[in-house]
């Protein structure tokens, strides 16, 4: 889809929707259902296809094949879920293989940043009951977790980053790079 402005301005309107959706929903649940990606692919194909045929398409199957290798590594060693690298092939599907790949290292580098600050508020503020309380030391006081940080599951030792806003960043520097978002504002 880099025809004209008008498909620049609906790629990156079916995006935000997208990625809106994505991002509540890993929030909320934890997962990143496929009832929001198969659509959002099928609708990448399809305006692909209407755009620029069958050249439309391999550029679509492009994207989906870089975005989807580009966090499968993470994913076969258990660091992130198999929905947010679905996410990052839609995504891909969208903005061809050019923009996978932008949108894919400008997530990795947002996910960089929030494994940080991740670590940082345990290192700052542990979990209650992780060390032993010493009540005239003020370093002891604990803030609860936050809930994006919390075990995925009740009884998991496991911590959760949810990794669709960190996909959400990337794909908003790639739509920026990409110029389908506007430089400058009008006023």
């Amino acid at each position: 889809m880099y025809g004209d402005e008008t498909s620049y301005t609906t790629t990156a309107l079916l995006l935000f929707v997208l990625l809106g959706i994505a991002v509540a929903t890993d929030l909320r649940s934890r997962r990143i259902p496929n009832l929001l990606l198969l659509p959002a692919l099928s609708l990448a194909l399809m305006l692909h296809a209407i755009d620029a045929g069958m050249a439309g398409l391999v550029t679509a199957a492009g994207g989906l094949a870089l975005g989807l290798a580009m966090l499968m590594p993470l994913y076969a060693v258990g660091g992130m879920g198999a929905g947010d690298v679905k996410l990052l092939g839609v995504i891909g599907s969208f903005l061809g293989p050019g923009g996978a790949v932008i949108a894919g290292l400008a997530t990795m580098i947002a996910g960089a940043v929030l494994g940080i600050v991740f670590l940082l508020w345990q290192r700052c503020w542990p979990a209650p009951g992780t060390q032993i309380a010493q009540f005239s030391s003020p370093h002891n006081l604990t803030a609860p977790t936050p809930p994006i940080f919390q075990p995925a599951q009740t009884g998991s030792r496991k911590s959760y980053i949810p990794y669709a806003p960190a996909i959400a960043a990337g794909t908003i520097v790639a739509l920026w790079y990409l110029d389908f978002l506007p430089r400058q504002f009008p006023g």
